[in-house]
């Protein structure tokens, strides 16, 4: 199961800084509940199309699942006993709906559910970082328009090295967040995929009504159906957690970028200001980068979790002993990590403050020479490359 037993766990604050009050309701110990009873819900549809449960029992069965949910706790406690938490999860349900539990889990396997039920999860929580992603493009593509013509010096190896403009920097930003915008839609279009194989990945419980089941499965769940059972083929889903990993890279070289500019030695941008932000318990004259930190600290957080993901991928033959099990934890923390950190750089950029002015000042490090013809040229194509992936549908 996803996510811890109560709906809204006790977390260290920097735990709740790193996340919005969306992702961390979305990946609450009762969202995954819900997720996973969705996935029994598409399993009796599944099991109607092929025949193996009546229409009646599928109705009822799915009239339960929406209706009021088990106690996370007792699930929880019941699933650590018996080694997953669909065990105790069906049992429930047979409880719930005594009339057909003879119906109820036909055809499917425990990580039939788990793994769509994530899959839900997931489908919902991308939503929620596109939108913040998208909100911290279009800010940075504001910035590459309004500081287009803004002269700045350009740094290399930290230090003062030709005449560039802000723009220049902006439309920087904005392409590598475009780049992972489009790299995440087509990962997650590969990865998000129905899991539904039966005990061995062979659908032996639907008979010769296989096909017709996954169909319905997928189209109870408004997802593609998969190809194939995949219980020991993870790589869209490690493929998806590295593409994020490298998102929230991007989202630390801008935070960083940010951080160097707000050093009170160069002074030429700051973030947005909100009452009892960026202050310092020993030093009152500080105004420190608290966004821009915050983002930098889970860009380093991240590679580790994708990387459990991509050390799990060698899985023993049909079903994993333990390695599939290693997953279990990673994605809550991962998308919860991913949610603060995109809300944050979008809240950051579409309140950056620039000082023009010290742009200007620091200018004086750089050889006597202007900015590079080439780079309004540069920012246009940025902007153009950005238009056109707004238009995608």
């Amino acid at each position: 199961m996803s996510g811890p037993p109560e709906d809204e766990p006790t977390l260290a604050p920097a735990e709740i800084m790193a996340a919005t009050a969306s992702m961390r309701r979305l990946f609450s110990a009762r969202a995954g509940i819900a997720a996973m009873l969705r996935a029994e819900a598409a399993l009796a549809r599944a099991g109607a199309a092929a025949g193996l449960i009546t229409a009646e029992a599928a109705t009822a069965i799915e009239a339960a699942c929406a209706g009021e949910k088990p106690d996370p706790a007792a699930l929880a406690e019941a699933g650590a006993r018996a080694g997953t938490i669909v065990i105790p999860l069906v049992a429930w349900l047979r409880a719930a709906v005594p009339a057909h539990a003879a119906a109820i889990h036909r055809g499917g396997t425990t990580q039939d559910i788990v793994d769509t039920g994530l899959i839900l999860q997931l489908r919902d929580g991308f939503l929620l970082l596109e939108a913040d992603l998208d909100a911290a493009a279009a800010a940075a593509a504001r910035l590459a328009r309004a500081h287009a013509a803004t002269p700045m010096i350009a740094r290399t190896l930290l230090q003062p090295a030709l005449p560039a403009t802000f723009g220049l920097k902006a439309a920087q930003w904005l392409a590598a967040l475009d780049d992972a915008r489009a790299a995440l839609r087509d990962a997650a279009r590969q990865a998000l995929r129905p899991q539904l194989g039966g005990a061995a990945g062979t659908l032996d419980g639907f008979g010769t009504r296989a096909d017709a089941a996954a169909t319905a499965f997928a189209a109870a769940l408004g997802l593609d159906p998969a190809p194939l059972p995949w219980h020991t083929s993870r790589a869209p889903l490690a493929r998806l957690a590295a593409t994020l990993a490298a998102a929230l890279g991007t989202a630390g070289k801008i935070a960083t970028d940010t951080a160097l500019m707000m050093q009170a030695e160069c002074a030429e941008a700051a973030e947005p200001a909100a009452p009892g932000r960026g202050g310092s318990s020993a030093m009152a004259h500080k105004r420190n980068p608290t966004l821009a930190v915050a983002i930098r600290a889970a860009a380093l957080r991240a590679p580790p979790l994708a990387a459990t993901l991509l050390a799990a991928l060698p899985q023993e033959h049909e079903r994993a002993a333990g390695a599939w099990q290693a997953e279990q934890s990673v994605w809550p923390e991962l998308m919860r990590l991913a949610s603060g950190t995109l809300a944050a750089l979008a809240e950051l950029l579409a309140g950056l403050t620039v000082d023009e002015a010290a742009m200007a000042r620091n200018l004086a490090h750089a050889p006597a020479a202007s900015p590079s013809p080439a780079i309004p040229a540069l920012i246009e194509a940025a902007l153009a490359a950005h238009a056109r992936q707004d238009r995608r549908p």
